[in-house]
């Protein structure tokens, strides 16, 4: 098998990295040619198969450390989940965070220390909402029926499954980066469009937001972390291609080491969280593996459980934080390895609305934190304008008090008016503010009313039109279902979001009013006082002196002292972009006011009359805006939990296993057509020479284990005397086997699935267990058993035909860990050698490809135009 003729796939790439990686911590992007690893140093990069590198992400601090990271299923993201417990979502087309230090969603709770807040697992995949729509457009169906209807059985083909061959539409055509909704054809009935009709696309983006102003020593005010500051961050969050797919849902699940799981949708920041039922009286439950089919509404998850003593119901009653999630170490622990599905009822049962109830809740989460931004840099820009004129007005003010000549502003006016110019005044123009400093003066606060305008009418204002559009067509939906299950908040509750965001729409106008005003009389006044400048620094007997004073400064004297009297000392904008904390105590507490009451308070100051402070803060009745949102997605998330469970279960392994394990769900022909099949590959920590491959046949609502269990079958493989280092599942048919031996270490390619298992190339018979054994099975008291099929392929005549590829032991190359690829036109195998520096990527189609051609003439050998590969 290592001469000339041993088996070998292409090799794509390879790379040699500088730092040693952590080997668990790999994962190939599953529509574009990325590869994330994570270093020694707890630094997450991703390389492009060149070897050249993408982007980097570096932990937070000294003792930060990653415990998990997941491709999204299209590949659009990565999550890297910290060992505090929080989480990061990164964009693989800018590298930078979409999500930053996403907590544990009950951390805020009053028993936060009921729950770990590690992250054990993590979960990103997609479920159709009308999965039998997607069936019939990739001919799944048809398919079946034509495999007997060829004729040679008797039947005669028909046209009615003409349509469906049409185009060659996978399942994998739905999940790709950027899906070609118009030839995937899924468009919904014409009442379901009209409902789906979303007006924000003809609406123009959101354009980025400035970052933070500088300071005089040309510095950042603060390290910007948001991701408002980049268009295609922005385009990524609030114009994404997936909230235009009207049929899948976006789920992310966070699996933490408490045996908490939190299910996101369309990447927004959920609050739910479901944990196996307390009466089970588990020790230990820690998820471990992840799977989902679009097909099903129910997500498997693997967990590692186990109960203390023999009565494990008497031992749950002791405190929760007191028996933390460890690793198994053996002792009078009992490790069992089950499968718990975990179940969104509310997929299936809510229809075409679940798109928009998610995806809208999740635009209006984004909302609330664009329209924060905004306000920040908006009271920053402005903050930043009014200091260094205050430090000047404060110096030259300090001088006038000392020597009793009144204010900085009697005397500006007096100068105004009059002409005359105080010694004081003159020695202030000429020797401090200088030339250099009025242009320092004047940059300042010129930028600092620009921005603020800029802010407030192409951020904020179009922000807060999005969050009404949002909210009405909520609002609308729960008018149309108030006496439904489908929707469970009142449409008065929505009424209330409305008038605070009229409110701060109000709220917004005015800052332009004032600010725009302000603006003009700044640049009258600048003017004049440059003026006044070049007046006071002229030598009184030179020539140029009386030219100087006869230049008309083209100033309009009326807004100029309006300025000096107003805005110069005190401006209006001071009410309304005041922080809440400044406010008395007595009025951060009330609930938020309405719209004819800040109204009012608008006229009063215009009058100069005292009004309510809080009536004019921003920040106050933004603040008010969250806490009625954040209600909002509280009772969202309530219904969403109440149609959630995790409450069955089924034990596959009674003792530990290695690290070499994956899980997949797979859609295949049975019985019933709505039917999903998890497969399970293991490798036992005593016994590292056998596979063992669990097949669990399921409804797609996967709630019940007799009701919905179909059939359970395993199958323990034996491969020889050797190491099985990893295994993988490639697509919905082959497994892949990373087999050490001391002569060498080999590839592995075995058929698994069920649908070919009569046929001769798959050795794999499964053997199913009983209906009793399923319900000795049964979690919380259940075991797995002994019922499975015993396969002998340690001999060489037996697994030659499976091997891929060879690497032999006098290579330094030394494989260790395995990461696949099995998306179409995509398929690639990536292996890290034992050094963990140097991987390998090897392409899955070329060997298959090129057996498709046949024998290949000698002459056509030198064609490269006839070598496809993929990849």
């Amino acid at each position: 098998m290592e001469g000339p003729e041993a088996p070998a796939m292409m090799l794509q790439a390879e790379k040699t990295l500088i730092q040693p990686i952590r080997p668990h911590l790999m994962a190939y992007c599953p529509t574009m040619d990325l590869i994330a690893v994570v270093t020694q140093e707890e630094t997450l990069d991703v390389y492009r198969l060149n070897g050249q590198r993408a982007f980097s992400h570096k932990r937070k601090n000294a003792v930060g450390s990653i415990d998990y990271i997941c491709w999204k299923f299209n590949g659009q993201s990565i999550i890297v989940a910290w060992g505090d417990g929080l989480v990061d979502i990164i964009s693989a087309e800018t590298g930078k965070a979409l999500q930053k230090d996403i907590p544990h969603p009950l951390k805020s709770k009053d028993t936060p220390q009921k729950y770990s807040g590690k992250v054990s697992c993590v979960g990103w995949g997609v479920n159709f909402i009308d999965a039998q729509a997607v069936k019939s457009r990739t001919g799944t169906s048809s398919k079946s029926i034509n495999s007997n209807s060829n004729g040679l059985d008797g039947k005669v083909p028909t046209t009615n499954s003409w349509d469906s061959f049409r185009d060659d539409v996978s399942l994998d055509d739905f999940l790709q980066r950027q899906p070609d909704l118009q030839t995937l054809d899924l468009r919904p009935d014409l009442p379901d469009q009209l409902a789906m009709l979303d007006v924000e696309n003809l609406l123009p983006k959101l354009p980025v937001i400035p970052l933070p102003p500088t300071t005089p020593f040309m510095r950042p005010v603060q390290a910007d972390s948001s991701s408002y500051t980049s268009q295609a961050l922005i385009d990524t969050i609030f114009h994404s291609h997936y909230l235009k797919d009207h049929n899948a849902v976006d789920i992310l699940l966070r699996c933490f080491e408490d045996g908490t799981v939190s299910p996101t949708i369309y990447d927004s920041l959920g609050i739910v969280c479901v944990r196996v039922p307390d009466h089970w009286g588990l020790d230990f439950c820690r998820p471990v593996l992840h799977a989902s089919h679009p097909y099903s509404c129910s997500h498997g998850i693997l967990m590692e459980v186990s109960a203390n003593g023999s009565d494990h119901r008497t031992s749950h009653r002791k405190s929760v934080q007191d028996t933390a999630p460890k690793a198994f170490t053996g002792g009078n622990r009992n490790p069992r390895l089950a499968l718990v599905p975990l179940t969104l009822r509310f997929i299936s049962s809510a229809g075409i609305y679940l798109h928009l109830i998610s995806s809208k809740t999740t635009q209006l989460q984004n909302l609330i934190q664009y329209i924060h931004q905004c306000l920040n840099r908006i009271r920053a820009y402005w903050n930043h304008s009014q200091d260094l004129p205050s430090r000047f007005m404060r110096n030259v003010g300090e001088t006038l008090a000392e020597k009793g000549e009144g204010s900085l502003v009697q005397s500006l006016y007096h100068l105004c008016a009059t002409g005359d110019c105080p010694p004081t005044i003159k020695e202030w123009l000429v020797n401090e503010l200088t030339e250099s400093g009025h242009k320092r003066w004047d940059h300042t606060v010129t930028q600092g009313y620009a921005k603020v305008i800029e802010l407030a009418h192409e951020n904020l204002l179009p922000a807060l039109d999005r969050c009404s559009i949002v909210i009405s067509t909520l609002r609308g939906l729960a008018r149309y279902h108030d006496s439904s299950w489908i929707f469970n908040v009142s449409t008065q509750e929505f009424t209330a979001i409305l008038d605070v965001i009229r409110c701060l729409r109000l709220l917004t106008h005015n800052i332009l009013i004032y600010a725009g005003d302000e603006r003009r009389q700044f640049a009258v006044f600048s003017r004049w006082l440059r003026h006044e400048i070049d007046i006071q620094a002229t030598d009184p007997t030179s020539s140029s002196a009386e030219e100087v004073a006869d230049r008309d400064p083209g100033v309009d004297y009326s807004q100029l002292l309006e300025y000096i009297q107003g805005p110069m000392s005190k401006s209006d904008l001071t009410p309304f972009l005041r922080q809440q904390t400044d406010l008395s105590t007595e009025t951060t507490r009330t609930r938020g006011l309405a719209y004819d009451d800040i109204r009012h308070a608008i006229e009063l100051s215009k009058q100069g009359v005292p009004f309510k402070q809080e009536a004019l803060c921003v920040e106050y009745t933004y603040t008010h805006l969250q806490n009625l949102c954040a209600d909002l997605f509280v009772q969202i998330a309530k219904w969403q939990a109440a149609n959630t469970s995790m409450d069955c279960g089924l034990v596959l392994e009674d003792e530990e296993v290695s690290e070499a394990r994956d899980m997949r769900m797979v859609f295949e022909e049975t019985d019933h057509s709505s039917d999903i099949t998890t497969y399970v590959a293991l490798v036992p920590k005593e016994r590292k020479n056998e596979i063992r491959l669990h097949r669990v046949i399921h409804a797609d609502v996967f709630d019940e284990v007799p009701q919905s269990v179909r059939a359970s079958d395993a199958v323990s493989i034996s491969v020889g005397d050797g190491e099985v280092v990893d295994v993988k599942f490639i697509d919905d048919i082959s497994l892949m086997v990373l087999y050490r031996t001391k002569d060498a270490s080999f590839i592995l390619g075995l058929p698994y699935s069920k649908t070919i298992s009569n046929s001769s190339d798959n050795p794999i018979s499964y053997g199913p267990r009983t209906t009793e054994n399923l319900d000795v099975m049964r979690l919380p008291d259940g075991h797995a058993g002994n019922a499975r099929t015993l396969l002998d392929f340690s001999q060489q005549t037996k697994i030659k035909p499976f091997i891929k590829h060879i690497f032999p032991a006098s290579e330094r190359f030394v494989p260790f860990k395995l990461e696949v690829n099995g998306r179409k036109g995509r398929r690639v195998a990536c292996v890290m050698g034992e050094d963990l520096r140097h991987y390998k990527i090897f392409d899955l189609d070329f060997r298959e490809k090129e057996g498709e051609k046949g024998e290949i003439s000698r002459n056509e050998e030198d064609d490269e135009s006839d070598i496809e590969m993929t990849g």
